[in-house]
């Protein structure tokens, strides 16, 4: 399944990209663009590391997530 079949996974990715802005070269902003043009079988393989850097590397809190934005 790709990164849309997760969607805590996907508002992580995309809080972490708005967060570090366009020009971010780092390795989680380029980690985090990776999980998001896997395919599903690639995605499966990236995925236990994302959950690690979404436990070490946490969103601020308050910050949106998809699911306080959709109705």
């Amino acid at each position: 399944m790709e990164i849309q079949g997760y969607p805590e996974e996907l508002d992580y990715v995309n809080a972490q990209l708005d967060l570090k802005g366009p020009d971010d070269e780092s390795f989680l902003g380029t980690f985090c663009l990776a999980c998001l043009r896997a395919d599903s079988q690639n995605y499966e393989i990236l995925r236990m590391s994302l959950r690690y850097f979404m436990n070490k590397y946490p969103v601020p809190k308050g910050f949106p997530r998809r699911a306080d934005i959709e109705p």
